[in-house]
């Protein structure tokens, strides 16, 4: 009898236990539910992410698409802006483009897509850039850059190694621009946007291949990064080209190191003394401005200098 009745306890505080965590887990998921009604993530009106893999860099990159408003309702083509370090940027961009192109009408709608990486965190995009738009290698650079965020962020798994830059614009040429020709209402009318080591990769790209774009947004490039090679890139294309027919925005901060303006002041020299009967440029010291703050402070500019007279 008393064993009977210890089974029946048993039975009984078991299914009183698994009542409980039932009743817990339905509460919790309940107000999970709530939590999420009540603060839904922020998204970017009309955007679309896809994962592209690049065999020629054998990674897979996040790219941002942004569309605009009337996509869906045309069947118009789109002139592209390709925008460098899109984890950080891409927000940007693209907020400054639908305002400036739907909202004022002082540029053309168009299409943004933005390059970023599949990042835990900032130091992994650090990482990721210092591979993709240095076009020289620099071990000893590399070091202390992972140093520097090893202690800043407590990780012993990041790794740079610099130099890619050629197999980032292969990438962008031969497989990311198919990739939205195929696949999106594109003209051929194509701009790149890149700030720091991203604005040293935009001057790369002009030097080496600049039928890849028409318009060339570069802010603060770090031309210090390996500081004579930029300047035999801009020397070895005079040589052997009597034009440049695109449009170039050139800027820094004025609060920026001497290094910075100097060097985008002497590449801007440079360029104009080659008398390109079809360079169209423009280089500006933003005043009061930092290097952290220069692409917010010039990404408006850039853009309405780029597209200046677009539909004339």
């Amino acid at each position: 009898m008393i064993k009977s009745i210890n089974k029946t306890l048993q039975l009984t505080l078991i299914f009183t236990i698994l009542l409980i965590l039932s009743t817990t887990c339905t509460q919790n998921s309940k107000q999970q539910n709530v939590e999420d009604e009540k603060n839904p993530e922020v998204t970017l009106f009309n955007t679309e992410k896809r994962i592209l893999h690049s065999e020629i860099i054998n990674d897979d990159f996040e790219i941002y698409i942004s569309l605009p408003y009337r996509y869906a309702y045309t069947d118009t083509t789109y002139p592209v802006l390709f925008n460098l370090d899109a984890n950080i940027s891409f927000g940007i961009t693209d907020n400054v483009v639908h305002i400036l192109s739907t909202l004022n009408k002082e540029i053309p709608e168009m299409i943004v897509v933005g390059i970023a990486y599949t990042i835990k965190g900032v130091e992994d995009w650090a990482a990721m850039r210092g591979r993709d738009f240095k076009p020289t290698s620099h071990p000893e650079k590399d070091k202390a850059w992972q140093d520097r965020l090893s202690r800043a962020t407590g990780r012993d798994d990041i790794v740079i190694t610099s130099g890619g830059a050629d197999k980032f614009l292969a990438f962008i040429r031969k497989e990311l621009i198919p990739f939205i020709e195929s696949n999106y209402r594109v003209s051929s009318d194509r701009a790149i946007a890149g700030v720091s080591a991203s604005g040293l990769f935009t001057l790369y790209t002009l030097f080496q291949h600049p039928e890849t774009f028409q318009r060339y947004f570069a802010g603060s490039p770090s031309i210090s990064w390996d500081e004579p090679y930029m300047y035999k890139l801009e020397n070895d294309f005079a040589v052997t080209h009597k034009d440049l027919p695109v449009r170039l925005f050139m800027c820094v901060g004025s609060l920026e190191s001497e290094s910075y303006i100097n060097n985008m002041k002497k590449i801007a020299q440079l360029l104009r003394s080659r008398n390109y009967p079809n360079l169209e440029l423009e280089a500006v010291i933003f005043e009061n401005e930092t290097h952290g703050s220069i692409y917010q402070a010039s990404i408006s500019s850039a853009l309405k200098m780029l597209y200046k007279n677009y539909y004339d």
